[in-house]
């Protein structure tokens, strides 16, 4: 590849020259855009006393030198020889290009496509002079901003360090203690004088986080230095770096006297617990036994939960009283005084828990209860406190309660049974004026004055301002029944006439027929033929007159009639 490579740039005439780019750190710029460069000439292995370059191409009146990376790219010394005689060179990698391609693809790569940078460009020098310059004159004026930066860090640092430490939350050392680390806390340790509250308090936090917090996991003291700082221990300007780079702390030291950077005191104190067996010191920190540290949480736990216990029975205490309008000054006493029937105090009885205690809250429930504006007066123990007085006046005032809610009570029952006097008596009028349009006024009043007295069992007059609701319906369901069955029977009769004249009128053609056809069957005999329909005919059993009342009997006179002699004598 390195022979086919200066075999291939030796026949062309052209080759791609990489982007010049001049680089100084984090500064930049762009020298020159990538090109194609032409070339006259070119010489394989040239001979430049201590230079040999792989090829010297010529064009455009200059020279430009071209390694060739196939193995090894060319070293510092030779780059070093390149910038110090100003020769222009480029450097080709071909360590990736396919062996087995064939030999235009190989030019394809070696003069256009193969990754390619300079070696040495001289314009490329002179911007990387004019950059260097630059950056020299930037990192001299961020020297001086540190500096004046680091100066005032350290007169506020210096006037925070003569700041004395004040008492912390006793909250810390209580938990420290819970937790069975409290032997550990308020240890000396030099340089602490950044924190803002005493040793003891700061230490305290530490242990937490160290031996309950993390357990188990890997801490360094920048951790433990950053978890002290959420938590307010630091002092103002303490705050400002957390990292403490090296020069400023060097620039502390030589102003402040016994100055330590709080990650120092961090290390200093977690190196003290690791000789004293609380932590175990690891290569990239420290750690804490995880079973020591879920044990201390768990007695944590237990002490904040029987705290919390005896806050809410204080807290309610005085609640109490304060709706009750007494003096808040007997709860304290109070917590310390034996409850009758409960075994303890309250205090003690918060503290240890169980069913004692929460019989003691449901019980200071009550009395709150009882205790609000218009709540009910409750029995039984007032477990010692003051609130006889009140109970009383709870007492009389549910007395009066009572006696409105009765007095109400009464009145709205008379209102009720008026409203349903008025509801019976408009109830019965209705009635009276439906039956009496559906049966007549007389058979209406003595249907209603029925249906009423078999409903109340007393007389009309009585029972008519005493139905209830579903009397009332029952009633009026059976009024219904009745109008229902007077229709049915008014409809049966006026059908049952309808049908009485569609009969006679049918009985009334068919005998005039039949007289038609006798008087034709007697002609000039009148008397006769009237003799022969009013006659009884055997076959009939009556006379053809009353037997022709349809058209189908009328057919049976008219064929006893064609058997009739024109003078009377049958045939």
């Amino acid at each position: 590849m390195h022979i086919l490579a200066k075999e291939i740039v030796l026949e062309a005439r052209e080759i791609l020259l990489p982007k010049a780019i001049a680089q100084v750190g984090n500064l930049s710029g762009d020298v020159a855009a990538a090109i194609m460069f032409p070339y006259d000439g070119a010489e394989a292995e040239v001979d430049m006393g201590d230079l040999r370059p792989d090829a010297v191409v010529t064009g455009r009146g200059r020279q430009l030198l071209i390694e060739f990376h196939v193995r090894h790219p060319c070293g510092p010394e030779k780059i070093a020889k390149l910038r110090s005689r100003n020769l222009a060179a480029v450097e080709l990698d071909l360590s990736r290009v396919p062996k087995l391609r064939s030999r235009a693809e190989h030019a394809e790569h070696i003069l256009h496509t193969a990754p390619r940078h300079w070696l040495h460009n001289a314009k490329v020098a002179a911007e990387e002079a004019r950059l260097r310059l630059i950056a020299e004159r930037m990192a001299e004026a961020e020297r001086r901003r540190r500096y004046r930066l680091h100066g005032r860090i350290t007169e506020e640092v210096a006037a925070a360090w003569q700041e004395p430490a004040r008492r912390g939350h006793r909250g810390w050392l209580t938990r420290a203690a819970e937790a069975g680390f409290g032997e550990f806390a308020g240890v000396p340790m030099p340089g602490d004088r950044c924190f803002a509250f005493d040793a003891a308090t700061w230490q305290a936090a530490f242990l937490f986080y160290a031996a309950v917090a993390v357990a188990g996991r890997t801490f360094t003291a920048e951790n433990a230095l950053n978890y002290l700082q959420r938590e307010g221990m630091l002092k103002g300007p303490f705050k400002l770096r957390r990292n403490w780079e090296p020069e400023l702390v060097v620039h502390l030291r030589e102003r402040i006297g016994g100055f330590r950077s709080p990650i120092e005191v961090m290390a200093a104190y977690a190196t003290w617990l690791a000789e004293r067996g609380l932590v175990e010191r690891i290569q990239k920190g420290w750690r804490a036994d995880y079973e020591r540290g879920w044990e201390a949480r768990a007695r944590i736990d237990a002490a904040e939960a029987a705290r919390k216990r005896e806050t809410d029975v204080r807290a309610k205490v005085i609640l109490v009283l304060k709706v009750a309008q007494l003096p808040t000054r007997p709860a304290e006493p109070w917590m310390d005084r034996v409850l009758p029937g409960f075994g303890g105090s309250p205090r003690a009885l918060a503290r240890a828990g169980g069913n004692c205690f929460e019989n003691v809250l449901r019980r200071l429930r009550d009395l709150e209860r009882m205790a609000w504006a218009g709540g009910d007066p409750v029995s039984g123990d007032l477990l010692g406190l003051p609130l006889e007085g009140l109970r009383r006046t709870r007492q009389a005032e549910a007395h009066a309660r009572q006696e409105t809610r009765r007095r109400i009570r009464g009145e709205f029952e008379a209102q009720v049974r008026e409203r349903r006097r008025r509801e019976s008596l408009d109830f019965v009028d209705a009635l009276l004026a439906e039956a009496a349009l559906s049966m007549g006024e007389v058979d209406g009043l003595a249907w209603v004055e029925h249906a009423v007295r078999g409903a109340a069992g007393t007389t009309f007059d009585e029972g008519r301002l005493g139905l209830d609701r579903m009397t009332q319906e029952r009633i009026k369901g059976a009024l219904d029944d009745e109008r229902r069955r007077i229709e049915s029977i008014r409809h049966a009769t006026t059908a049952f006439r309808r049908d009485e004249a569609v009969m006679t009128a049918e009985t009334v053609r068919c005998r005039q027929e039949l007289e038609i056809q006798a008087l034709r069957r007697f002609p000039g005999n009148a008397d006769m033929a009237r003799l022969w329909l009013s006659t009884t005919q055997p076959a009939l059993g009556q006379s053809p007159w009353t037997h022709s009342v349809d058209e189908r009997r009328r057919d049976e006179c008219l064929r006893l009639l064609d058997a009739v002699l024109p003078k009377g004598r049958r045939r």
